[in-house]
Order: C-alpha cells, then sequence, then structure tokens
C-alpha cells in the first residue's frame, strides 16, 4: 500500500460525528444543507474557506469530501497535514504532552535519558490508575488490582513533537471504559484527571521540600494522589541524573471536553531532583550507613551567630554506596567546618562530608560528622542512578 493510498484509507474511516466535532471547536461553522451533508465555513485572516460534510460515511464520495477537508484544513491552519489528520482521528483521546529538557540537539535525546523518561511513562500511568481504583498509599504495593497493571496498555505514544523532546502519552476514551464501574465517566478521563491533580500536588510539595529540606510535604498528599512510585515516575523525566526541568501539558478529547481549566505545570531542575529523593525515600524504614562519604554542593546555610554550631543543607550523593541517589542532606557543623561550607558556597566548589548517615522517610542526614572538607571542582560526585 502506498503513502496516499493509506492516507484515503485513514481520511474514508474517520466518522462524521469526529469531523463534525473537530470543526466546532476550530471556529467553523455549519450554516446550509446541501441534500444529506452540511456546507461548514470559516474564516482566517482575508481568506474565507468552505467544506461539504456528508452526514453519512457510506455516501459514495465521503473519501473524496474528506481528502477536499483536509486540504482546506492545511490551508487555514497552515500546519502540516499530518498533524491536521493526526488530530482529526484523535478526537476522543486525552494527552499528557512531557517535555523534557536534555543536553542534546532539540528534537534529540541520549538513549539513557530516553530510557529514564519512557519508563517514567508507565510508571506515572500505573501510579494513576492505582490513585483510582484503590486506596491512598505511600508506596503501591506489589500486587495490584488487574486494572491498574493493565492500564498503561490502553494508552499509547503519540508522534514525536517539535521541542526539546516532547514524549506524547495518549489515553483514549472508550465509550464504555465506565460502564463495569457504573460512573459516568470512562476510566481513562479518570485517570488522566487523578494524574494532573496529584502532578500538581506533587509541584507544591517539591517546592515546600526545598524549602524544609524534609519529605513531610509529599506525605503530607498521599490522599491527594501522591505515592513514591509517582514521584519516582516523575523525577525519572529530569533525566538520568535528575537535575534537568521538565514540562506537563495535559490537552482533553475534544469529544468530551471537561470544562475546567488544566495549565500547563513546569518543574525545575531542583525540583526534579528532590522528586527523585522521595520516589526513593518516602515511606521506608530508617536506613543507617555508619561510613557514607557524601560529595555534593551546599544548598544552603543557617546559624544564629557566628561562634555558634550551625547546618547546612548538601545535595550531593553518597560516592561509598551503591545507592548513588543524590539528595539533599542535612549537615550539622562546628563553627570552623561552618565557615569552611561558607566558602565552598561563594566559590561554587564541591564539598566532602564522612560520618554516620541516617536517611528516613522524612529526611536525610548526618547524625556525626568525621571529616568535612572542600573537594576539587573535578571532584563532584559521580555515578548518579540511572532509570
Amino acid at each position: 500500500m502506498t503513502v496516499e493510498e493509506d492516507l484515503r484509507r485513514t481520511l474514508a474511516a474517520i466518522p462524521p460525528d469526529d469531523v463534525r466535532t473537530y470543526l466546532s471547536h476550530s471556529g467553523w461553522e455549519a450554516y446550509d444543507r446541501i441534500g444529506s451533508s452540511r456546507l461548514w465555513a470559516v474564516s482566517e485572516g482575508d481568506q474565507d474557506f468552505e467544506v461539504v460534510i456528508p452526514q453519512d460515511a457510506e455516501v459514495r464520495d465521503y473519501e473524496l469530501r474528506m481528502i477536499n477537508l483536509l486540504q482546506a484544513l492545511t490551508e487555514a491552519e497552515g500546519r502540516p497535514r499530518e498533524q491536521i489528520l493526526r488530530d482529526l482521528t484523535t478526537v476522543n483521546v486525552d494527552r499528557n504532552r512531557v517535555r523534557t529538557q536534555p543536553p542534546a540537539p532539540t528534537g534529540s535525546i541520549s538513549v539513557a535519558d530516553g530510557a529514564a523518561a519512557y519508563a517514567g511513562v508507565r510508571e506515572m500511568l500505573i501510579a494513576g490508575a492505582y490513585a483510582v481504583l484503590s486506596e491512598p498509599a505511600v508506596r503501591l504495593p506489589r500486587r495490584k488490582l488487574a486494572e491498574v497493571e493493565e492500564f498503561p496498555k490502553k494508552a499509547r505514544l503519540g508522534p514525536a513533537e517539535a521541542g526539546s523532546y516532547i514524549i506524547t502519552v495518549e489515553v483514549p476514551l472508550a465509550e464504555d471504559d465506565g460502564a463495569m464501574f457504573s460512573v459516568p465517566q470512562p476510566l481513562g478521563r479518570r485517570v488522566m484527571l487523578r494524574l494532573y491533580s496529584a502532578i500538581q500536588a506533587a509541584h507544591a510539595a517539591s517546592s515546600e521540600a526545598l524549602e524544609t529540606s524534609e519529605l513531610d510535604p509529599f506525605a503530607d498528599r498521599v490522599g491527594e494522589g501522591i505515592s513514591a512510585q509517582l514521584c519516582r515516575a516523575l523525577g525519572r523525566f529530569g533525566g538520568t541524573e535528575q537535575d534537568q526541568p521538565f514540562e506537563m501539558r495535559f490537552a482533553w478529547a475534544l469529544r468530551n471536553p471537561t470544562g475546567i481549566a488544566t495549565p500547563p505545570v513546569r518543574f525545575d531542575a531542583s525540583m526534579a531532583s528532590v522528586l527523585a529523593q522521595a520516589g526513593e525515600d518516602l515511606g521506608i524504614g530508617d536506613r543507617i550507613d555508619r561510613d557514607a562519604v557524601v560529595v555534593g554542593t551546599v544548598w544552603r546555610l543557617q546559624r544564629v551567630r557566628p561562634t555558634d554550631d550551625g547546618w547546612i543543607i548538601v545535595r550531593g550523593a553518597n560516592i561509598a554506596s551503591e545507592d548513588r541517589q543524590r539528595r539533599l542532606v542535612r549537615v550539622p557543623l562546628p563553627p570552623e567546618d561552618f565557615n569552611k561550607a561558607l566558602q565552598a558556597s561563594r566559590d561554587g566548589l564541591p564539598v566532602r562530608i564522612v560520618g554516620t548517615l541516617a536517611r528516613t522517610g522524612k529526611r536525610t542526614e548526618f547524625t556525626s560528622v568525621r571529616d568535612f572538607s572542600i573537594t576539587g571542582a573535578d571532584q563532584r560526585e559521580t555515578g548518579s542512578r540511572g532509570p
């Protein structure tokens, strides 16, 4: 089958209801009848466009009318026909566009960062489905409802779009999706709405956690759909180093509008890092490493007087452990070492802390410090966790 033959077959399969839905949401108006067909028109700038849309896909010239429609839409909207065709065939699909910002040429991503991001898509969908079909949980159980595990199979990945690197997650809204649950909305829509609100909650929690260096803001929002799995999934969109900003944009099926505003949710690089930490540590028991070696950068400092002990927050990794996840680590310091931390912060140099490190579901902190030093710029923490 040639490309043109495939195009004609695709156009002929578009239901008239979907065409009318697309046109009405794109500013077109139906204004007259020609037999069993309707005339639709729109003005773009100083140009007027007009198309004839049959009421029934079984009419003899339906395919020809769809070819004419695609040509008119391409001219009126100034977009490639492939994009318009995609929109025409997905009027009953919810979308989440994940815009990652990897250090790569626009439209591309490293294999490692890409693998992390696509793993994050699946985890995000499972976390969203679980939040709809089960009771809230800090950490999702290993055994879940079959509907939860199967949900990613109902979703699909759309074509790549222009941008840094945009992953389009599409969730078709099956007509009978909600029937087995006796609810008015399809399961796919309920999952996507829940995901949007949970992602907003994760954004707020990330902002608060960066201020307090604790994970309580995430735990406090479990009832809003946050879980360790969702946080881990979102952190993956920050790349293998969890240090890249990303953005989420939800778009709702034209045939089934939500009627609510859902502005984009943007996470900066530091938020990606704390999301990854929450994904690893939220809800875990206490863990002690008596020979920890953390290397990282000074995030924040605090003490009352120059002669007092103080504490700092370091964003770094325990290079003496197999777990190389970057974390916000609280470090108590005497005056002399605190002054070193001030110098490192001013000069933008990494620091090295040796001692006993305690990890809980609330925070990561040194309970005792045996050595504190400034390291060379070429000795920053390495080996962060991959996907």
